[in-house]
């Protein structure tokens, strides 16, 4: 008979071996993404991302499987267990990807005894997600040019070294405009007498390019002593061959390239922590957990994020609070007003004039998870099995949670166990912030708002719901969607003018004069439905009326039956080195 020690060390390399299959895959998924982006290969690709996202659980599954047959009777057996953890521990020490690996761990433990709350004797939590060391930067592979000045040659070299297999346009005129680009962005930081010591200014660029979607983007830093800006190249293949389209040196503008409303990245990653705080370099402000979404590490993220919010909600007072602007009919939704994430837990019972279930929600909320969010999605993260203590909850929402969420949420000897509930990043409710708005930012948000739509339609996504308080802004005042209950695919509708009326009697009855359809929509109802004033309504249609015609829907629908993959930039148009263009990716 095998030994405890015995079992658990071939159970744990069991585990490890799963996940090592698992990285394998996704790894090769994400390579992929070179050759899509130099065939312009845009289905290709966007098939990728789907893939992609579905191994994880696939593979999970499978280590699951696998230790409850080797386990056998005892397969809950949380001694036997916490031996597991201690020899997984032990085998993935060494591994770059140690913190990836140990999440896995604990999506396998939690699978299995269908954890609710936190078990530290079988998860990994703690500092040993992080002991791999204190400066993974340094061990990063970059390539690296001490350098008092960025010509055109250094560029020229830089594009040359990605090897990608399809031609340049013309690189030469590439590296002109980079160039010229960063000594106006970049040179100016250098300090005078910066020829010697620390003060020598140097370029770093992780030398593999970062895919997502239609874009590739080689993402490096300018160090000038302890100051360090973003130098991340911005690039598209079209089809005069591949061109920058922009150069971003400044970090707000990097944050929206690895943004919480975009797909993920794909990319060659050989120490995943090592490129998140390289990123977190030149975008401070992103959490760690953001930053590991955005590279497709999505579940490790999560594992960020929890770890965030435990730390929060040691704090003296913490509270989870009602969520800023109007309750919702289908969601509860909290915050902390420490953190920047706000919680949202599905109803038991939605009322009309709602016509949706709890299953059709989390479809819908799938359904996004699983597409290109085009930088007006809010990416959501979905938890299961959480647990707070009861004193961390307001009176307001711990009724609330009570009386309209009994099915997920229950209270017992002073804690609070939820059994599903999805977190995303906090914005203002675009009604609220409308409220408060000077002139030029509501009309500068409301102009957003409808660009917002035409993005949405332009990736086959129709909101459903058109209320301001369904639309959020951000920090950087862009306006993204997040109430996903009513969400479809513009290709599942259709749209049609609203039938002239035979008689004036039929205009006045109480009951339509023509059919409805379930999927029928009057895009000429539309201006009634956005609750926006005479003023900021006339701003909204001067500029975007063409969404208040079928036209404009049926042409999206033709464009989408047709195949064609539309063009998003994560990125303000003041960046693009060829500003006059009108092409790109995103």
């Amino acid at each position: 008979m095998r030994s405890d020690a015995e079992l658990s060390r071939e159970v744990a390399t069991l585990i490890l071996e799963a996940f090592a299959r698992y990285h394998r895959h996704f790894r090769a998924v994400s390579r992929r993404a070179r050759g899509r982006f130099e065939t312009r290969d845009w289905r290709g690709m966007q098939r990728d991302s789907s893939r992609r996202l579905m191994l994880y659980n696939v593979h999970s599954a499978r280590a699951v499987e696998g230790s409850r047959v080797r386990l056998g009777e005892r397969a809950l057996d949380a001694e036997l267990w916490a031996g597991i953890r201690e020899e997984y521990r032990i085998l993935s020490a060494d591994r770059r990807d140690a913190e990836i690996a140990r999440t896995f761990f604990n999506s396998v433990t939690r699978r299995t005894f269908t954890t609710v709350g936190v078990r530290p004797e079988i998860e990994f939590l703690g500092p040993e997600m992080d002991e791999r060391g204190a400066a993974p930067v340094e061990g990063l592979s970059l390539h690296t040019f001490q350098t008092l000045d960025i010509p055109p040659a250094l560029v020229e070299k830089i594009l040359r070294d990605v090897g990608f297999k399809a031609p340049f346009a013309d690189l030469e005129r590439e590296a002109d405009l980079v160039s010229a680009a960063a000594r106006r962005q970049l040179l100016p930081t250098a300090p005078e007498g910066g020829d010697s010591g620390d003060f020598i200014p140097r370029l770093e660029v992780i030398p593999e390019p970062f895919f997502r979607n239609k874009g590739a983007y080689l993402v490096g830093r300018w160090r000038v002593g302890k100051e360090i800006r973003p130098f991340v190249l911005a690039l598209r293949h079209g089809e005069e061959g591949i061109t920058v389209d922009a150069l971003l040196t400044a970090s707000n503008d990097v944050s929206g390239v690895f943004g919480f409303s975009r797909s993920y990245f794909h990319a060659k990653i050989g120490w995943p922590r090592g490129v998140v705080e390289f990123i977190g370099s030149i975008v401070p402000h992103k959490r760690r957990d953001e930053l590991y979404t955005s590279i497709g590490y999505n579940r490790h993220g999560k594992t960020e994020l929890y770890r965030t919010l435990s730390e929060h909600l040691k704090w003296p007072g913490a509270r989870f609070e009602p969520a800023e602007g109007a309750k919702g009919m289908v969601m509860i939704v909290f915050a902390l007003s420490s953190f920047d994430v706000v919680f949202k837990i599905i109803r038991d019972r939605i009322s009309a004039p709602k016509r949706t279930t709890r299953r059709a929600v989390r479809e819908r909320y799938r359904l996004v998870f699983l597409r290109d969010r085009v930088g007006r999605l809010v990416d959501a993260q979905e938890f299961e099995g959480l647990e707070f203590p009861a004193v961390r909850f307001s009176e307001e929402v711990l009724r609330e949670l009570e009386e309209e969420a009994g099915r997920t949420v229950r209270e017992t000897d002073g804690s609070v166990a939820i059994d599903h509930l999805y977190t995303e990043r906090l914005m203002t409710p675009l009604d609220v912030y409308l409220r408060r708005a000077d002139p030029e930012s509501a009309r500068d948000a409301v102009l957003d708002y409808g660009q917002a739509i035409k993005d949405l339609a332009a990736a086959n996504v129709f909101p459903g719901d058109f209320l301001l308080k369904n639309f959020g802004v951000t920090r950087h005042g862009r306006v993204i969607f997040y109430d996903y209950d009513e969400l479809c695919l513009v290709t599942d509708c259709h749209f049609r003018k609203i039938p002239e009326a035979a008689h004036l009697d039929d205009e006045l009855a109480a009951q339509g004069w023509f059919g409805v359809g379930e999927d029928d929509v009057f895009p000429e109802e539309f201006p009634r439905f956005l609750g926006l004033g005479p003023e900021l309504l006339s701003i909204f249609r001067a500029a975007h009326g063409e969404v208040f015609e079928v036209e404009f829907w049926e042409d999206m629908q033709r464009r989408q039956h047709a195949g064609e993959i539309m063009d998003f930039f994560p990125y303000p148009s003041s960046r693009r080195l060829r500003p006059e263009s009108d092409e790109g990716e995103s």
